[in-house]
């Protein structure tokens, strides 16, 4: 394809006297240069959606523990491991005056979230681990454990 040039006095000419422009095409392919600083934006947005996300979970399910919600209405957002962890967990313990102390997230990939809240009851502290998947079309708590005081030692043989 050739490619066309004007002169000065042509661009002043209307449109139906100019020659037609036509766009050369080129073989090799553009590539896009992000600067250091849209990326890391990019990142930072991330993050923050993953941390208010295992925040939102987090919430949700201290309300479950404390009474505040019934566990039926997670069961949408929550895969069955992950309500059976929670209904354990509401058995197992008092959790009136649970609060959540502090929440960290981590991006794994494009489809899964990773964190932990800490909570923190009257005279101890404990957290929730958190894992979020992306599944038709939504979030979905595939995994949360509350880990329970001695609960690292369920699994552990002493001899």
């Amino acid at each position: 394809m050739e490619s066309v040039s004007y002169r000065f006095d042509e661009l002043w000419m209307p449109p139906a006297e100019r020659a037609p422009v036509v766009l050369s095409q080129t073989t090799a392919p553009l590539l896009m240069v992000v600067p250091d600083c849209v990326m890391a934006d990019a990142a930072s947005e991330s993050l923050s959606r993953a941390h208010s996300l295992i925040g939102a979970v987090a919430r949700a399910a201290v309300e479950a523990l404390t009474g505040f919600r019934p566990l039926s209405q997670l069961t949408r957002w929550l895969e069955p491991s992950a309500i059976s962890g929670l209904s354990l967990a509401m058995r197992h313990g008092d959790w009136q005056g649970a609060v959540i102390a502090k929440v960290r997230a981590e991006t794994v990939s494009d489809t899964v979230i990773e964190g932990v809240a800490q909570l923190a009851i009257p005279g101890r502290r404990l957290a929730i681990a958190i894992r979020l998947e992306w599944r038709r079309g939504h979030w979905a708590c595939t995994d949360l454990s509350v880990l329970l005081p001695g609960s690292h030692l369920v699994n552990r043989r002493y001899e």
